[in-house]
């Protein structure tokens, strides 16, 4: 169990690199350079090379045991590159940072969700796998706080929090490098390694049409996936847009504390506004992590089903609530895109354990990170929509492969012992 939880709690520290980048970094970034073009090229850039290099490090995990250490040095290269943040420094110099810093975290979670088999057995890999998104969002808590605590006047301070979030990761990523290893056994190192991943890899690209019950999942979950993506890098875009005339009205409420612009500090009110909405949503993401964790090795494609109808009813309600009724855009947006958020990680990693065969569980979750990875369209379509029919509309839009992805869920099949230890 200690090492259960010591794997569980690298999610933690894994999570407080991304939520530093999108709540920290980005607005320091573009506040002081007034650029937004060269993050997003350098962000789409990373993911595009991560999604190339993630199944092949899933499969290189399987062919040398060795994944403990390659979650080492990718660890290492995202709290340097997270640390370079807090020097500032020149324009370039930062984005380098930040290109390292995206790849090294993604190719980090592949090894690290190659080890999920060597801390769980099978039968509980949704019970720990859910533990481990429900403490992940507990990473994101912590940069909130940091975040509520900032004067928006000074931008410099966040610096600091940089160097900080650095620290953090590092300490709560330690006991899983420490007390996690790869239980199988080593079978090639070296450049035979490389070949015969490239090779395996290969293979099973070419024979994934005759794996159906694989293929709809990986169908779904990218679609899924790509409205989850969508939300996390919109949704502070989102809040401030459509209360923006209830905060310059000076009417904006929530649970009956005002939230108002001031002379010293125009949007002072509303960073504390989507912020508290963000602490709200990842806290309730939390505990519905912990509590889908108690019931998605027994049911997890109903998980991941009701989770992605949870998201819909969450983009529902937050076209048709934003800007208006704070408490049900909470219930709906907030409540329901939380739950959808957390089951989707939650039921997809138990998933991608019942579909691959042990020996080949870090090659199957590299295919499961392309999902991730390369699911940006959703991202494209809403500042399309946004630009033109407003945000309402771009939220909405969003619907479309939430539902596509529903579908093709539909379809996938356990193989039959999966299917009766899921039951």
């Amino acid at each position: 169990m200690p090492r259960a939880a010591a794997w569980a709690l690298y999610d933690t520290a894994s999570t407080i690199y991304v939520a530093t980048a999108t709540f920290l970094f980005t607005p320091y970034f573009t506040n002081r350079f007034e650029d937004r073009t060269s993050i997003g090229v350098v962000q789409t850039v990373a993911l595009l090379l991560t999604a190339t290099l993630t199944p092949f490090a899933g499969a290189l995990c399987d062919r040398t045991g060795r994944a403990r250490g390659y979650l080492a040095f990718a660890t290492a290269a995202n709290v340097l590159a997270l640390g370079a943040f807090g020097f500032g420094g020149a324009k370039a110099g930062l984005l380098t940072a930040f290109f390292v810093a995206n790849v090294a975290y993604n190719l980090a979670m592949t090894f690290y969700l190659a080890l999920l088999t060597s801390v769980a057995p099978r039968s509980r890999a949704g019970l720990i796998g859910g533990i481990a998104v429900g403490c992940g969002y507990l990473g994101t808590v912590l940069v909130l706080v940091s975040a509520a605590i900032l004067d928006p006047k000074t931008q410099a301070a966040v610096e600091p929090l940089f160097l900080w979030a650095a620290a953090a990761f590092l300490v709560l990523a330690l006991p899983c490098l420490l007390l996690v290893r790869d239980r199988r056994e080593l079978t090639l190192s070296g450049r035979g390694a490389l070949q015969a991943a490239a090779a395996q890899l290969g293979s099973t690209l070419r024979e994934l049409p005759r794996h159906r019950a694989l293929l709809w999942f990986l169908l779904g979950n990218f679609c899924l996936q790509d409205v989850v993506n969508t939300a996390h890098a919109f949704f502070a875009d989102f809040v401030k847009t459509v209360f923006d005339p209830p905060y310059r009205a000076g009417t904006l409420t929530l649970f009956g504390h005002g939230f108002l612009p001031t002379a010293e500090s125009p949007d002072g009110g509303m960073i504390r506004f989507y912020v508290l909405l963000g602490l709200l949503l990842n806290a309730v993401a939390l505990l519905a992590g912990f509590l889908l964790s108690l019931v998605t090795d027994r049911r997890p494609l109903l998980v991941l089903r009701l989770a992605g109808l949870a998201l819909f009813g969450g983009l529902c309600g937050g076209a048709l609530f934003g800007g208006g009724d704070t408490t049900l855009f909470f219930c709906t947006l907030v409540v329901l895109g939380a739950f959808g958020l957390a089951g989707i990680w939650t039921a997809g990693r138990k998933l991608v354990v019942l579909l691959a065969p042990p020996e080949r569980v870090g090659e199957y979750f590299g295919l499961y990170g392309i999902t991730v990875k390369l699911s940006v369209l959703g991202s494209t379509v809403y500042g399309v929509v946004a630009d033109a029919f407003g945000p309402k509309a771009a939220l909405l839009s969003q619907s479309v492969q939430l539902v596509l992805g529903l579908l093709l869920l539909a379809l996938v099949k356990l193989p039959a012992p999966a299917a009766k230890a899921a039951a």
